[in-house]
């Protein structure tokens, strides 16, 4: 299983001629992160975790370039790709409990939580209007107002290979749920939280998983996203938490 970070929470899945998709986000003006568009081409199968703007946003584009791309994902983004112009006939609605099968590679949704995300306060709004990224900010109200979560974010277990991956969108799991234990490798999405350290922590120490690899923590629609500083995680959990190196225009792949 041949596994690569594209920035935010985008993550691409490749096992033999299968190519999975997840999250696929275009990087907006100001961002260091060195993702275009066309880093998106060529992938059969776009699966969604949830419905924020910086999950599903870019999908219109990425599908008028791939015409044949088929994108599943829950209600909520389902309606507002559709509402964005996406044909119905590249749309899949898929639910928790669903299990779908590509060639050898096996994927499971499972629920999801998202990140408690903390209010905009006065003085965090005067910081944003000062910002060098606040010509993004009116793009961003303006999808913010169609792409919705619902409380409908999932997680996806995939297996391929005697490999395991659960793949995270945003930093939260549901209770009652029961997920799989021990994954090979965890895609942990670090944003969301006031502070993202006690629940990456409480994720981790509940999957258990072999090996983890940060999503979510870069800088991709500045001025809302701004440098995160990992070394904490890292820290409580040594030699089982890792980031990419950005030495390429493209992330460098994990196998």
């Amino acid at each position: 299983m041949h596994i690569k970070w594209l920035g935010t929470a985008s993550v691409a899945v490749i096992h033999g001629t299968c190519r999975l998709l997840f999250d696929p986000f275009v990087p907006l003006k100001g961002s260091p992160v060195p993702v275009t568009i066309d880093h998106f081409d060529g992938y059969p199968h776009i699966f969604v975790t949830h419905g924020h703007f910086d999950h599903i946003a870019s999908i219109p584009a990425i599908v008028r370039r791939n015409p044949k791309a088929r994108v599943h994902c829950t209600r909520a983004p389902f309606k507002a790709l559709l509402s964005k112009g996406v044909p119905e006939r590249n749309l899949a609605l898929i639910a928790p409990g669903q299990e779908i099968a590509f060639e050898d590679v096996k994927l499971r949704v499972y629920p999801g939580r998202h990140a408690v995300l903390g209010g905009l306060t006065r003085e965090r709004l005067r910081a944003l209007l000062k910002s060098p990224g606040r010509g993004n900010l009116p793009y961003i109200l303006k999808e913010h107002r169609v792409c919705r979560e619902k409380d409908e974010t999932v997680c996806y277990h995939i297996k391929a290979g005697g490999q395991t991956l659960f793949l995270m969108g945003s930093l939260n799991l549901r209770d009652e749920a029961d997920y799989p234990a021990e994954p090979g490798l965890l895609l942990l999405p670090y944003n969301g939280w006031k502070d993202n350290l006690p629940p990456a922590v409480r994720v981790i120490e509940r999957l258990r998983p072999k090996k983890v690899i940060l999503t979510h923590f870069d800088v991709t629609f500045p001025p809302l996203t701004t440098p995160l500083d990992i070394t904490p995680l890292q820290e409580a959990f040594p030699g089982l938490v890792y980031m990419y190196r950005r030495s390429a225009p493209c992330p460098t792949p994990v196998r």
